[in-house]
């Protein structure tokens, strides 16, 4: 039997399995944005938060009309992916401030914004420097950094 500490976070699952079902849920709006990137040449920043509670409902009445967001549950893991189209990233800072101040304040969570590129070849990849992000400020949270 597996030791907990061969799980992700609170998935029960190990990161590789975990990034295996996010990209089965991320892959197609994904793949629609970067087409949009490409073509309109607009820039789409993403920003992830990482809950052990359901915000969904909460950042869908937050979000703008344009963005889009997609929650995935995986064990006791919210995994809440906020696609911010015609956003830069030093733009898309101004959203998590303001989702912090209106919607998070009683929430622990952890958070990675990332630019998407024209050009995302390797999905596993992609996702996984998210995850990668979200472990770290996990670990440097439990340390006391």
């Amino acid at each position: 039997m597996l030791g907990t500490k061969n799980f992700f976070l609170k998935t029960g699952l190990t990161q590789i399995e975990t990034t295996k079902q996010l990209i089965e849920n991320l892959q197609k709006p994904i793949e629609e944005l970067l087409y949009n990137i490409k073509r309109y040449k607009i820039p789409v920043s993403l920003v992830l938060f990482y809950t052990e509670e359901d915000i969904s409902e909460a950042l869908s009445k937050h979000i703008r009309l344009t963005d889009v967001l997609r929650t995935i549950q995986i064990g006791e893991s919210y995994f809440n992916f906020v696609f911010l189209p015609f956003t830069e990233v030093e733009n898309s800072y101004a959203f998590l401030k303001e989702t912090e101040r209106k919607l998070l304040q009683n929430t622990e969570y952890l958070f990675h914004i990332e630019e998407v590129e024209p050009a995302v070849n390797n999905f596993y990849n992609f996702i996984n420097s998210f995850l990668f992000e979200i472990q770290e400020r996990e670990k440097e949270k439990h340390i006391g950094y």
